[in-house]
């Protein structure tokens, strides 16, 4: 599996990522039909983002590739940052707590309140309450030390704590491998009339019509072009000629 290198919202709440040559990842939210949300997948698995870090320039700067899932009473400007893996994602939440001087000298009981948002002068959330609690309860440490003087081993216990109140329960994934075209047969009027198709699992020659509705399904890596009264395929930016696969 190659790395991704782009991501989006895909439907029912899954997200889907794409590496360079078009094969696709999806992460679905229910495992089943009928599955229980409380026990469906969690959008900071299907996101890699154990923080829950929105899009934004610092995101984009630390190997975010694609957003998806608007945030909780964000009136649906914002979107939650997508990472390619979750070593990247846990990076990204870790440089975000000390970057800068933005968390680094907060204490554990003030910094729920600015990682959630919250203004100055407005009272805590119950979300702010819960991640206190949460801090406490899976770190033990005095909640009025700040980021900056937890050693490593304290920090990274800080961050699995910041992930299991975000939220991690993985479900289920689909891995896409998008079919290539590797030949092609033309007909005695000079056209394309069938492509040899195919991954590392099997190939097929299929029809022009065949082609363009599994381009169209996005499971053959080709750009479908419709014309006046008729639609045919061309190859993705930097691809060869199929002119070049000729059989």
């Amino acid at each position: 599996m190659k790395t991704f290198i782009r991501a989006e919202d895909g439907s029912d709440n899954s997200v889907i990522y794409y590496d360079e040559d078009g094969n696709k990842l999806i992460r679905y939210w229910k495992s089943y039909e009928g599955q229980d949300i409380n026990e469906a997948s969690t959008r900071s698995w299907r996101n890699n983002n154990p923080g829950n870090l929105v899009i934004g320039d610092f995101a984009k700067r630390n190997g975010a590739i694609g957003q998806a899932g608007f945030v909780p009473n964000g009136k649906k400007t914002l979107k939650f940052a997508v990472f390619p893996d979750y070593a990247t994602g846990r990076k990204a939440q870790a440089l975000r707590l000390k970057e800068g001087n933005m968390y680094i000298d907060l204490t554990l009981n003030e910094l729920p309140r600015k990682y959630t948002g919250v203004k100055p002068g407005q009272a805590d959330t119950q979300e702010v309450i819960n991640y206190r609690k949460a801090i406490k309860f899976f770190t033990k440490f005095d909640m009025e030390c700040t980021i900056r003087s937890l050693n490593d081993e304290e920090y990274e216990q800080l961050l699995d704590a910041m992930k299991k109140h975000e939220g991690w329960r993985e479900g289920r994934e689909e891995y896409i491998e998008i079919k290539k075209i590797l030949g092609v047969h033309i007909n005695k009027k000079h056209i394309i009339s069938e492509f040899l198709v195919g991954n590392s699992m099997s190939n097929e020659w299929v029809s022009k019509k065949d082609a363009i509705v599994l381009a169209e399904a996005g499971r053959l890596y080709a750009t479908v072009v419709h014309t006046k009264g008729s639609s045919y395929l061309r190859p993705k930016f930097h691809q060869s000629s199929f002119r070049q696969l000729v059989c």
